[in-house]
């Protein structure tokens, strides 16, 4: 399956963001993380590795009104980021304002669209019903960002098999599928790719790795 091509990799607190990169670098997985002050180190360790750098916006709290996203959004594209996980707004989650939900997926995947950027928006299926859940699908259905992602693995549910295989229900393969957040294993990274899943957000990446050379 060559696991590590799924995975987004996450940072070790312990590590410096060094450490980080090595250990991206490797076990080469899909991509990593870096702000606008640490972009350009990540872009010469991992120079012709073929490792994504990814930037987060408004992660994990997704507060920011729409007006602040596109700020970062644009400051991010002038730095030369090419893939940005970001939040959906989890007041209008919360209160299931689909409206909102729609306008700002809609104004991102625009600007990303127009600017090469892969975008993957952020849902807390973890706070979401059945109904709300499907909803949120269908709009990401009609928006068609890159990546619908489960959850940020910050709050008090992660990744589950139930949401990824409901998502691939809805979206089929006009929108990827990122799970993250309580993925430990290669077992579990598993289950969840052959659900649906196009890409891992996982800081135990290399247990998963070196779970599957034991599976």
């Amino acid at each position: 399956m060559n696991i590590h091509t799924y995975i987004d990799y996450i940072d070790d607190p312990n590590d410096t963001y060094e450490q980080y990169l090595e250990k991206a670098k490797k076990y080469h997985f899909r991509c990593i993380f870096a702000q606008i002050d640490t972009y350009d180190e990540a872009v010469a360790y991992l120079k012709d590795s073929g490792i994504i750098i990814a930037g987060a916006i408004d992660f994990p709290e997704g507060v920011l009104s729409l007006d602040e996203k596109m700020k970062r959004f644009q400051a991010y594209a002038e730095k030369g980021f090419k893939e940005i996980d970001y939040v959906l707004n989890q007041h209008a989650i919360e209160t299931r304002d689909y409206a909102y939900i729609e306008k700002e997926m809609k104004t991102i995947t625009a600007f990303c669209r127009e600017h090469g950027i892969c975008d993957k928006a952020i849902v807390e299926m973890c706070k979401l019903d059945e109904d709300a859940k499907k909803k949120v699908c269908e709009i990401a259905l009609r928006v068609k960002p890159a990546f619908l992602k489960t959850s940020t693995g910050k709050s008090f549910g992660g990744a589950k098999l139930e949401d990824v295989l409901l998502m691939k229900k809805i979206l089929k393969d006009e929108v990827r599928i990122k799970a993250a957040g309580g993925i430990h294993t290669y077992e579990e990274a598993k289950v969840l790719i052959d659900a649906g899943a196009s890409a891992l957000g996982a800081s135990a990446g290399i247990a998963i790795c070196e779970g599957e050379k034991q599976a």
